[in-house]
């Protein structure tokens, strides 16, 4: 999410990731009361419910990217049910960052 600072001019394949990666690539989840595979609710890992509010919020953006229009397929991919519980959790999560 950082590399998607530069205002669009993506000098290479931006590097975004879900609390699913880092736990797959690294042993960072291991003992962790969060569930990287969840992306709402009280047991949802922060990470992953920053990714897909992530991905929401800057959907137009990432569609129009050849680089990072398949991120943006997934969100697509949700209902609008699950895209505004994505939404909520993840200003919860942003609110309360001192706290995770």
């Amino acid at each position: 999410m950082a590399l998607h600072a530069d205002g669009g001019r993506f000098t290479s394949k931006p590097y975004v990731a879900s609390g699913q990666y880092v736990k797959r690539m690294s042993n960072y989840c291991a003992g962790c009361a969060y569930r990287p595979e969840v992306r709402t609710g009280p047991r949802a890992c922060p990470m992953t419910t920053l990714y897909w509010g992530f991905l929401d919020r800057e959907h137009a953006r990432l569609a129009a990217n050849p680089r990072t229009a398949l991120m943006a397929q997934s969100v697509a991919r949700l209902g609008q049910d699950a895209r505004a519980a994505i939404r909520d959790a993840a200003a919860r999560v942003q609110d309360g960052l001192e706290t995770v």
